[in-house]
């Protein structure tokens, strides 16, 4: 499926309007300019991303950010990349945004149990959860605290090199 988008134009057009407080005809200029109910949605309720020029997905950040990070890391699994790629795309909450996170960003390593797919074990995640895109530090906030921990269950699946995106979602 094509991306929808809005054009360069109508970026120029709408980019300094406060989109909270829609003057009458500024409203009737997006209602006439942008017709695709959900990015009309999307600029109305999160505005615009000033660097694609494109309605953010939430308050926090635009899907553009996800994008320019693809590059930065890899699973070694291209169906597992795609799969955390496009939630990643589609989260509008900071609790829904699924990342592959390196090995060394976790710490006290403990087992837990062994399955029938794979091994458990918990630890500490050492950075915390996305919580929004940071245009000063051109980096993600990550909503860790320095007394806080997160900790996580780890799996480590049997056979992992052949896992599927069926599997993922189960």
């Amino acid at each position: 499926m094509k991306d929808i988008k809005i054009s360069d134009n109508i970026f120029e057009q709408i980019k300094d309007f406060d989109h909270f407080n829609l003057t009458e005809e500024q409203n009737l200029l997006i209602n006439k300019l942008i017709l695709n109910k959900e990015l009309k949605v999307r600029y109305k309720d999160y505005g615009l991303c000033k660097e694609c020029k494109q309605p953010k997905i939430t308050y926090g950040w635009c899907q553009c950010k996800f994008q320019q990070n693809f590059k930065n890391w890899t699973s070694g699994n291209n169906e597992i990349n795609e799969f955390i790629q496009k939630l990643q795309l589609n989260a509008k909450y900071y609790s829904k945004i699924l990342e592959w996170i390196e090995y060394d960003r976790f710490e006290n390593i403990e087992y837990l149990t062994k399955g029938g797919f794979g091994t458990s074990y918990k630890a500490i995640w050492k950075d915390g959860y996305i919580e929004y895109w940071n245009s000063e530090n051109n980096q993600w906030k990550r909503g860790k605290k320095s007394d806080e921990t997160y900790p996580v269950v780890l799996k480590c699946l049997h056979n992992s090199q052949d896992i599927t995106v069926e599997f993922l979602k189960e």
